[in-house]
Order: C-alpha cells, then structure tokens, then sequence
C-alpha cells in the first residue's frame, strides 16, 4: 500500500518564534510522503529568517499580503496537491514524530471527507487533553480542534472558507460540513498539540457572536 501525500498548510504572520518550533516539529514527522505549505501574511518581525532556515522543508512559500487568516487558509488548500490536507498553525505542532505514520498505515478510504481526532490544548502553564465531542451537538461550538482534523483536498475545494467571517470561517465550515452530512471518520489518537491564545481564544465573545449567526 502507497502512502496518500499529505499537505500541511501551516498560516503565519509576525510570530517568528511560533514558526520556528513548528516548522522544527513538522520536520521531525518520519512520514516521508508530505508536502509543507507556508502562507505568511508578509510578516515583518523576522519571520522570513525562520522561514530561510526551513527553506529545504518548504515546499510552497506564499508571503504576501491577504485578506485574513481564512484568505490565507484558502491559499494553502488551492496550491496543495495532498490527498489529505492538515492545517498547522504557527505555534502548534503534532504531538509527536510518528503520528502521520500512525495515521496513514492505514488505507482511508478516498470516501471519507472528514477524519478527526483529538487534542492537547497548550495553556502554558497546564495542558488540558480536549478529545472529539458529539458532532450532533456541533450548534453548540467546535467540537473538536481544527489541527487534528485531516480534510480529503477534493471536499475542501467544494468548501473553501468564507474570507468574511473574519474569526469563525473555520467553525462556519465545520457546521455547513456536518450538516451536509459529510463522511465523516473519527480517530482514537491524539494527534496535535493546540497553542491557546489564537484570534478566537482572544475575542471569545465576538467568537461565540460569530458562530451565533452561523447557526441562525
């Protein structure tokens, strides 16, 4: 059995630090078959020396400015060609080097347009493990963490985010993906570790506002 490409999509914009222990992260996965996709909202902290040190690793560098982290998102996903996609943000990282290998000894089905698994979300001074939740009651909030999600590439350019929900793009394509009835598969297994502290963690209330009218 191949192993499918798997293209991990990881967004940055001035968080240099972040980058580096993510790009060091991804480098260590012993999963030979996967792409590395950059997209950097033409950062202006020293981001492009981090991005110049990993340069070997990248195999797509988009660095320009976008239209927000859900533009740039839609960057990553129109230039990957994995069968799998994987969004790794700066200052996240998987939860060690096997994981892929883990994942993908096994032959998933091309049917399948959600796997989703769980996570360790990093509060800094604790962590805390968040494991996948009942999808039913998705109206309440994500339920899971969106980098331990693989989304199959095909049902990901039939539902590409929406650029103007500017914090919840990504639970907006969660919801309209489980309420289409998506093939969805769940995996028992920790797959990445979650930075506390993103765009939704730090405007909550707009966060939980914006996922309102998603629902309505």
């Amino acid at each position: 059995m191949s192993e499918p490409k798997i293209s991990i999509i990881t967004i940055v914009y001035n968080g240099k630090e972040d980058l580096r222990k993510t790009l060091e992260n991804i480098s260590n996965q012993n999963f030979l078959s996967k792409e590395l996709i950059v997209i950097d909202g033409d950062s202006t902290d020293g981001t492009h020396k981090v991005i110049e040190e990993y340069s070997n690793e990248i195999d797509v560098l988009i660095s320009e400015k976008d239209q927000g982290i859900y533009d740039a998102m839609n960057k990553g996903v129109l230039n990957a060609r994995g069968q799998w996609l994987n969004f790794m943000n700066a200052g996240d990282q998987y939860i060690n080097e096997n994981i892929l290998s883990s994942i993908f000894k096994e032959d998933h089905s091309s049917n399948i347009d959600l796997m989703i698994g769980n996570t360790i979300i990093d509060y800094g001074d604790f962590r805390k493990e968040y494991k996948v939740q009942s999808l039913d009651s998705i109206w309440k909030g994500a339920r899971f963490i969106h980098q331990s999600l693989f989304i199959n590439r095909k049902f990901q350019l039939e539902n590409l985010y929406n650029i103007d929900n500017k914090i919840g793009g990504d639970f907006e394509f969660f919801y309209n993906s489980i309420k289409r009835n998506a093939n969805i598969k769940i995996l028992n297994e920790f797959i990445s570790i979650f930075e506390s502290g993103g765009v939704s963690d730090k405007k909550r209330i707009s966060s939980i506002y914006g996922n309102m009218k998603v629902v309505l």
